[in-house]
């Protein structure tokens, strides 16, 4: 509950320092015109994980040739600001020798304040070549706290340097642009060359892969101890780790896979996730807690479904178990509408098109 106020609060003040209201529709990308040529791109991140490289680095490799430079290989953040300087000089090092010897088109980022500082981006500038970055957890990460450099550790202290700042969050959009930031709101979105449908056997009643925490051993138990067959998978789960291959057969084998819109710990904050994306590209059906910005890009209970406490989704889930024909035509509804409209490589060429790319 004190997050939830806390960031309410911090939208407050941004919006009365900004002083007008803000329309949606005119910070999204409205049209796709990408003229379709090779690209030689810098990729510039802190740490590849499994979803930066599913939904950002693969793609990007669909459009030509992708420079990669990656800060913090081992995602070391215990010791990182020891690292810091050295490897953000190493980056430009990266950036200038990549650019003296090829004509590099756009410079994508996914960076934050935690791994950059405003004065590497500021000689990033100085080359005057597009650069754009992606932030997808700016709803309580925007400012984030003050690192041991001084710089805040979210995007305040560095938006500023891009020439366009993708973000997820709505609110945001205000925070960017009193900051100095160029801001477009960047449709979710998920990689239908990874997640796709292997045409599996349904083996689990209801399949869940992701990190214990928050409300989700609760809500998990809770079905168990309501007789639902559940099959969790991930760090602080009995049956461990899932690596991306064994996920998407998890998504697959699952009769209905689980999702949790809430943040961390905070069970009142919600926000936009990558498998609300991932999950409807494998054909299967998809049931996550219900927050509004979810209609933004879904029919609710036609596309996906959604649940609003641990009560109404075990009674959702008993519901939807006994009627399958209805479970897999909504199942079929999600995957086509996110085949059609929330792919990541249609999503990266609305942006290049944007850019005139």
């Amino acid at each position: 509950m004190f997050k939830k106020l806390k960031y309410s609060i911090e939208n407050l003040l941004y919006k009365f320092q900004f002083g007008s209201e803000l329309e949606l529709k005119n910070f999204k990308f409205k049209a796709n015109n990408f003229s379709g040529k090779k690209l030689n791109i810098i990729y510039l991140t802190q740490y590849d994980g499994s979803f930066s490289i599913n939904n950002t680095y693969e793609p990007l490799k669909e459009f030509g040739t992708v420079f990669k430079f990656e800060l913090d290989k081992d995602d070391d953040r215990k010791n990182w600001y020891q690292n810091k300087v050295q490897r953000n000089n190493e980056m430009l090092n990266f950036v200038d020798n990549t650019i003296r010897n090829h004509k590099i088109d756009v410079i994508v980022c996914y960076l934050s304040g935690f791994s950059t500082t405003p004065e590497v981006l500021k000689k990033i500038k100085s080359y005057n070549i597009f650069m754009i970055n992606e932030s997808l957890d700016d709803e309580r990460k925007f400012i984030s706290k003050k690192g041991k450099d001084g710089i805040y550790r979210g995007m305040k202290d560095i938006c500023r340097f891009f020439d366009l700042s993708l973000t997820t969050s709505q609110s945001a959009l205000v925070k960017y642009l009193v900051e100095g930031g160029k801001p477009m709101y960047k449709d979710y979105a998920g990689n239908e060359k990874i997640y796709k449908n292997l045409h599996l056997k349904k083996e689990y009643d209801v399949g869940f892969v992701g990190a214990s925490y928050g409300i989700r051993d609760k809500y998990i138990q809770y079905l168990q101890d309501n007789g639902i067959n559940v099959y969790a998978k991930g760090k602080g789960w009995q049956k461990g780790f899932a690596e991306s291959d064994e996920m998407i057969e998890i998504f697959n084998k699952s009769k209905i896979v689980l999702g949790f819109s809430t943040v961390g710990k905070n069970d009142d904050i919600y926000i936009l996730k990558g498998r609300d994306f991932e999950v409807p590209l494998t054909g299967s059906f998809y049931m996550t807690g219900h927050h509004e910005e979810l209609k933004e890009y879904f029919d609710l209970g036609k596309d996906i479904e959604t649940y609003n406490s641990k009560e109404d989704l075990l009674k959702k889930v008993k519901y939807y178990l006994e009627n399958e024909e209805e479970r897999e035509q909504i199942a079929k509804n999600g995957y086509e509408k996110c085949l059609k409209s929330y792919t990541v490589k249609k999503a990266y060429e609305k942006v290049f098109g944007y850019l005139g790319l």
